[in-house]
């Protein structure tokens, strides 16, 4: 299963969408169905409610990110992300989401490092 199977990028865009219950309920209708987390999202689905999605990852204030040039650049979501597929609920992989992060992996590919790149307001 690819990542954009459930967070498509449909134009492609900069940031990656967030998936309904339906498309959830797809494959953990049958799948993982007994985990509470699952039935929460079941019940969401039933209700026709949002998903109350609770954010792990965010942009500071101030800073440019786009999922549109990383990918381009030949980036797999699992570089940042981890591999969320083994994951029993999501992570933070506090070391590479940080500037310190950022820039080590920039260096590591020999990606611009200046502030322009990334810092708005330059």
């Amino acid at each position: 299963m690819k990542c954009q199977d459930c967070h498509p990028n449909p134009d492609p865009g900069e940031h990656m969408t967030l998936p309904v219950s339906a498309k959830c309920m797809g494959c953990h209708s049958s799948i993982a169905k007994d985990k509470p987390a699952i039935q929460r999202l079941a019940a969401s689905d039933r209700a026709k409610e949002p998903i109350p999605w609770i954010r792990v990852y965010a942009v500071a204030a101030g800073v440019y990110w786009s999922h549109r040039s990383h990918l381009g650049a030949g980036l797999k979501c699992q570089d940042c992300h981890g591999d969320v597929a083994q994951m029993d609920r999501i992570v933070r992989i506090s070391e590479v989401t940080n500037m310190s992060g950022c820039m080590a992996c920039h260096k590591q590919r020999q990606a611009p490092t200046g502030c322009e790149f990334c810092h708005e307001g330059k």
